[in-house]
């Protein structure tokens, strides 16, 4: 009986400690060269996902869960052999990275007062914990910023895309922006990659980032990427 309150009692302080961890786990605010290295990395992981996809980039909000948490990894020759990255890259690594507490990188904030992070964060969260509103300016764009699209008529009504800016795989242009669908129609969605110019002139209206379209929630900058920070 005793081991059996012994093992109940290590149970449930090993709980404590996971909770705490939710609790306290934060992405400081980084330097200015951790910003840049950031940027640079998040950047061009979901530009590649349109010339090579990985295995957990589903939608568009695991598309910047993936991009933000391969950011923050050591770039070793390992992670380049896992990752098959379609090119090559001087970009330092970021050094002012969290821990892994026990098995969970929790690099997302999922609520305040008090503050929880997560591994996991769906557009919403994104947009509401890890972000901050620009307005509906898409002039205020800069590479790593996020479109948001709030669709209420749809399943999944909430929609991110990511400004990449100039490509590193195709550097023609200065505004391209890269995004997954999401399952469509029983499908399972793909990357997508257009322009800033042609998003503007969508076929359909609710896709267009302009002030007139209801749809269009406006451009976000994550708090890594915030300077104001």
């Amino acid at each position: 009986m005793a081991r059996v309150i012994a093992f109940a009692a290590t149970l449930a302080t090993a709980a404590a400690v996971s909770a705490a961890f939710g609790a306290a786990q934060r992405v400081t605010s980084p330097d200015e060269s951790d910003r840049v290295a950031f940027q640079s990395w998040f950047t061009l992981l979901a530009d590649a996902q349109f010339e090579r996809s990985t295995g957990d980039v589903t939608d568009c909000a695991s598309l910047v869960r993936h991009a933000y948490r391969e950011a923050l990894r050591a770039h070793t020759p390992e992670w380049y052999r896992r990752a098959q990255l379609p090119t090559t890259t001087g970009f330092p690594d970021v050094r002012g990275v969290p821990p892994v507490t026990g098995y969970a990188w929790r690099l997302f904030r999922v609520a305040t007062e008090p503050d929880r992070f997560s591994e996991f964060a769906d557009a919403a969260t994104l947009i509401r914990f890890n972000a901050r509103s620009l307005g509906r300016d898409t002039n205020a764009l800069q590479a790593g910023d996020l479109l948001y699209f709030r669709q209420d008529q749809v399943k999944s009504p909430d929609h991110l895309m990511i400004f990449v800016g100039r490509s590193r795989f195709d550097p023609s242009r200065a505004d391209w922006i890269v995004y997954h669908t999401g399952p469509q129609d029983g499908h399972d969605g793909e990357m997508r990659k257009t322009s800033l110019a042609d998003l503007a002139r969508h076929p359909s209206a609710r896709w267009r980032p302009v002030p007139s379209n209801p749809a269009f929630v406006g451009v976000f900058r994550l708090s890594l990427l915030d300077r104001s920070h």
